[in-house]
């Protein structure tokens, strides 16, 4: 008796847990959408260090991965459904084998992953504004990261020469006389008679702002290890218990 009420408890419990992450996962799927196809996005407040429309790809990506849990997890649970419950678990070991393997590598290879950073920024300073639609979205963000950031380059305003990003100076300084810095713009040389250059690289805010967030970085993934870990091990205690096996079903 009181291994069936565990069961319907764990069943039950593991169902409204992925339902809430199913509708988690379609809002963030619609907003990624809307913001993808919208043509103005005056109701959406921009982000701060990132452009829209690299925002909206994450969202995306987040809402598809997010649904796929969701709906394998709560279905699989409510059902009982063995297949269903395999798949839930097997995209939970996934997503934890991902994120454990990247921060390894990201601890053991911090100097050379600084390095290849470095390298791409510094690419993309040198080709910026040469209408590579595979680079447009990177070019937008790094455009708003010094504008917002207040940053200019990644080392400095030396990785700009000899045409120097309007984004690099403070809009606060700005003539009227100005090409447009938008984060839309192709544009990146300006006529600024008055002007105020940042003279910060935005490695040096980067690693600030790591430096200053680096605890709740932990918390956060230390709160989703403990979900996948905990949606793991309920899921293959639901897949021990299931009734419904269509593996079985389908040979009969």
């Amino acid at each position: 008796m009181a291994s069936e009420f565990c069961l319907s408890l764990t069943k039950y419990f593991l169902f409204v847990f992925n339902l809430v992450f199913f509708f988690l996962g379609s809002a963030l799927l619609s907003l990624g959408l809307w913001i993808m196809f919208s043509e103005t996005s005056v109701l959406i407040p921009a982000p701060r260090f990132i452009s829209l429309s690299l925002f909206s790809y994450l969202l995306i990506i987040s809402g598809v991965v997010t649904i796929s849990l969701g709906f394998f997890g709560s279905l699989g649970a409510l059902k009982e459904v063995k297949c269903m419950l395999a798949i839930y678990f097997i995209l939970l070991t996934v997503l934890l084998v991902a994120q454990t393997m990247g921060g390894v590598l990201l601890i053991t290879q911090k100097s050379l992953f600084e390095k290849s950073l470095e390298s791409h920024v510094q690419t993309l300073i040198k080709d910026f504004g040469k209408n590579d639609s595979d680079l447009r979205n990177f070019e937008r963000t790094l455009v708003v990261l010094q504008r917002e950031a207040k940053c200019c380059g990644w080392s400095g305003p030396d990785d700009w020469k000899p045409n120097t990003h309007c984004s690099c100076y403070s809009p606060n300084y700005f003539t009227a006389n100005v090409t447009d810095h938008s984060d839309h713009s192709d544009t990146y040389t300006c006529n600024i008679t008055t002007w105020h250059l940042h003279e910060k690289g935005c490695k040096e805010y980067v690693e600030e702002w790591l430096s200053g967030h680096i605890l709740i970085i932990l918390m956060v993934v230390f709160v989703l290890a403990v979900v996948e870990i905990s949606g793991s091990i309920l899921s293959m205690c639901l897949y021990r218990q299931a009734s419904v096996d269509y593996t079985l079903t389908l040979y009969r």
